[in-house]
This record gives C-alpha cells, structure tokens and sequence, in this order.
C-alpha cells in the first residue's frame, strides 16, 4: 500500500555517487518528501521490492547490478511503481533502451533540480488517477481508470454512460495503453505489440490510429486522453 499524501510520499533514490545522492536527497526532503538512499543496483532492486515507496530515482551507471536491469526487475515484479531514470548518457538508443524496458520518465546529467522536482511531482500527480491493471486482471473481461472502460467482450469503451466500438486494432492500442496508465510506451514498442512487427519512422500508421482513438475518447467525454510524447511515444493520463 503506497502513502496518499504529498508529505508522505516516499522516493527511493539509487545513485553510487555519493555527492549527487547526498544533494538530491536533501533537496527531495526539503521539498517535503521522505527519502530512501540506496548506492548499488542490487541494494536499489532490493528496497524497491521490499519496502513501501512510491517513485523510484534510478541511476543507470551503477555497480554491480546496473540501474537498466534493476528497473526492467522492479517493473516485472511492481509494474504499477513509478521509475524516472537518471543518467549522463544521453544518446538516443539509451533513452529509447529506458522507455522500453518500462521507465516513465528519463533526466540526462547534469540535470537542473527544480526540473527534476517538477516531473516527479507530475509523476506523482498521475499515479493516483489511474488504476494499475493487475496481472490477475489480465483475464478480466472489463478493465479500466478513471471513467474509462474496456469491455473486452464488445470491444467497446465506456465513459460518462456512453459507449463507442473499436475497430480491432484501435482495441488492442487502447488495451495495451490501460496496461500501465500514465506510463510512457515507446512507438516502436507500440507498433511491435499491436500490429507484430518493425517500427518504420515513415509509416503513419500508428498516428492514424493514435487520432481515432483520441477522436472516440472526445465523443465519450472521457476524463482520460492519449498524450504525445514527441519524438518518443505515449502514454494515457488524465486530460
């Protein structure tokens, strides 16, 4: 069970650099929240595991175990649990490498503090709204968050006491967004789960999609929206 209110919400921060770790953490618990400090990917694999948090701050250049294959654990085993990776390496192939593996969000090093405190606190804001599907809802015939609805049976989405069919594919895009609402899911990832096969930057496939769905979600009045991430995916929140 995670803490509800902002004065009690708990980040685990895993970072080997003693100095960046010490100065993060202060900043985090001058910004009200309680703090948790791990230096290794194994001790930040186990806490987040064992322990009651509510975001984790994964380093991914990290000895022992590094902070990738830490997170790609964490979300197997808490797939509901909030990670912002942190890094000095900001090629392109890492970042999309951190989205993949199932981060929600991604700060390059040197990173300016009130901006990280920013998205943690939209992090945080996000986690509330929607609800986690579990894995035992995976054989559910109706899952959901917020007002929003999916009716696996009748491929249709409900919200506000309207109801809207899906075209197969427009299901299995809204299905896999609802598996981990708030989350960031990559194009490519997206294209290889729906459609089963390589991302091609050129097709437009995925955006034609992507602005159906959007216009069916407006015509129910739902209190979600599918939001871009530019250049990099998206993800289902709030609106």
């Amino acid at each position: 069970m995670q803490a509800t209110d902002k004065a009690t919400k708990r980040i685990l921060l895993v970072e080997d650099d003693v100095t960046i770790s010490e100065l993060v953490a202060y900043n985090l618990r001058r910004a009200g929240y309680d703090v948790l400090q791990e230096y290794s990917g194994r001790a930040g694999l186990e806490t987040a595991l064992g322990a009651e948090v509510d975001l984790v701050l994964m380093d991914l250049m990290l000895p022992g175990l590094d902070g990738m294959t830490a997170s790609k654990e964490i979300v197997r085993r808490k797939p509901a649990l909030p990670i912002i990776m942190l890094s000095a390496r900001s090629e392109r192939e890492t970042i999309l490498e951190g989205f993949g593996l199932g981060a929600d969000d991604y700060i390059t090093k040197p990173f300016d503090l009130d901006l990280l405190l920013a998205r943690i606190r939209a992090r945080l804001r996000r986690t509330p709204a929607g609800i986690p599907i579990p894995a035992e809802a995976e054989n559910e015939d109706v899952v959901g968050t917020g007002d929003l609805m999916l009716d696996r049976n009748a491929h249709t989405m409900q919200a506000e006491g309207r109801e809207v069919a899906l075209n197969p594919k427009e299901f299995d895009l809204l299905e896999l967004l609802l598996s981990r609402p708030g989350h960031l899911f990559p194009r490519g990832e997206i294209v290889e789960r729906v459609w089963h096969q390589r991302y091609a930057p050129s097709s437009r496939t995925l955006d034609v999609h992507i602005r159906r769905l959007r216009a069916k979600l407006e015509q129910l009045g739902a209190q979600v929206s599918v939001q871009t991430v530019r250049g990099v995916g998206y993800r289902l929140e709030p609106r």
